[in-house]
């Protein structure tokens, strides 16, 4: 087990202070990628989005060292931008990627998370043309979860769209969730091309919360790392396999959830924007998800995961691996006691699994390719 200090990053914790007046936000360099037409905007990192937010008006911060992913040269792969290549944001910024002419800023989610009853033998309906492959713990008080996803670029069918994710929920009445994902989104036009992405909300998908930077709400403190750009490379059918480390823990002393990508600090959802994640959570999922939207009557073809069923394991599959969660102690712990939720195995299908003797620990594969003769509508 290893302990979670709350004290570890005095340097970036939020300050309240009182009567901070902002002004709008302000661009002070410009980075474009002629391989993939993203344009990224370093912004005062005082004057990003986040302090918009009528919670946050009070609200300054120290901005944090920088720290580049170590470990696993697989992470840094999948952690390469093509906009790195033209420089990188000056110190004092953060980057934005400049959203493009056909996307939906401001776009209803298209993944409203219902929240998975403990329920034994009853009957879950999904919304309406959501397609779900994940496990669940549920019920406890959880500070943190973690794990490492597997990077792929399923084919998908316009205007639908492929998730792999981490979900940390709370409420009974009214969901808050954060959310961390890689994503193929045709609906939102992000193209072909697998991008990261992070959610939130604090009234179950109604009023608040955007993806990425879009609205205010996360505080990002990462100048180096620009939400909603293209992941590569990618993991390859049979061959090379990159994947990704996602962690979102709650901080004990300023009660926000911290993002890490790999060992890069992102940034975090104050606890302000939030009801019941002003405490603990009481469920993390990991999974996939699709939109289905049924067009011709027939099932999508777009993929989950890989395309591939996860009895085809390791380097054909899709995965999550090293699942964990940290508890109400701050306690970082090995899973038990999962729930699986699959929408339809026929079309896509998750298969857990434990190896403690390795890295992987409790994993679990998941995914298919949607249309066949066995799940044709």
């Amino acid at each position: 087990m290893t302990m979670v200090n709350p004290r570890l990053h005095l340097s970036k914790w939020l300050v309240l202070t009182i009567g901070i007046i902002r002004t709008v936000k302000t661009i002070e360099n410009l980075l474009q990628s002629y391989e993939t037409g993203e344009v990224i905007d370093c912004v005062d990192i005082f004057k990003q989005p986040a302090f918009d937010h009528p919670l946050l008006k009070n609200h300054t911060m120290k901005p944090s060292l920088i720290r580049k992913p170590n470990g696993a040269g697989h992470v840094d792969g999948a952690l390469s931008r093509a906009w790195w290549n033209y420089g990188e944001c000056p110190d004092g910024t953060i980057p934005i990627l400049r959203p493009r002419n056909h996307t939906k800023h401001h776009a209803v989610p298209l993944t409203p998370h219902v929240k998975r009853p403990n329920s034994g033998g009853k009957s879950i309906i999904p919304p309406r043309g959501h397609e779900y492959a994940e496990v669940s713990l549920i019920g406890g008080n959880y500070k943190g979860a973690r794990a490492k996803i597997n990077l792929w670029n399923p084919i998908v069918m316009y205007p639908e769209a492929s998730f792999s994710q981490t979900w940390v929920t709370a409420g009974s009445i009214v969901l808050n969730s954060v959310e961390a994902r890689w994503m193929v989104d045709k609906f939102l036009g992000t193209g072909n091309y697998l991008v990261s992405f992070i959610y939130w909300t604090s009234d179950g998908y109604q009023n608040t919360g955007c993806y990425n930077l879009q609205c205010p709400g996360f505080m990002q403190t990462n100048k180096r790392f620009a939400l909603g750009t293209q992941l590569s490379p990618v993991s390859t059918y049979g061959g090379k396999q990159y994947e990704i480390s996602i962690n979102i823990t709650k901080d004990d002393f300023t009660g926000g959830w911290w993002l890490h990508f790999g060992n890069t600090e992102i940034g975090c959802w104050p606890k302000e924007i939030f009801t019941s994640l002003k405490g603990p959570a009481n469920q993390i999922s990991w999974g996939g998800e699709i939109l289905n939207l049924k067009r011709n009557g027939i099932h999508t073809s777009t993929q989950m995961g890989s395309g591939h069923f996860p009895s085809e394991d390791f380097r054909k599959a899709a995965f999550f691996c090293n699942l964990k969660f940290v508890d109400d102690k701050s306690t970082e712990r090995d899973l038990e006691n999962l729930e699986t939720y699959v929408t339809r195995s026929e079309c896509y299908d998750l298969k857990l699994g434990t190896d403690r003797s390795s890295s992987y620990g409790v994993h679990s594969y998941y995914g298919a390719k949607g249309f066949s003769l066995q799940c044709a509508h």
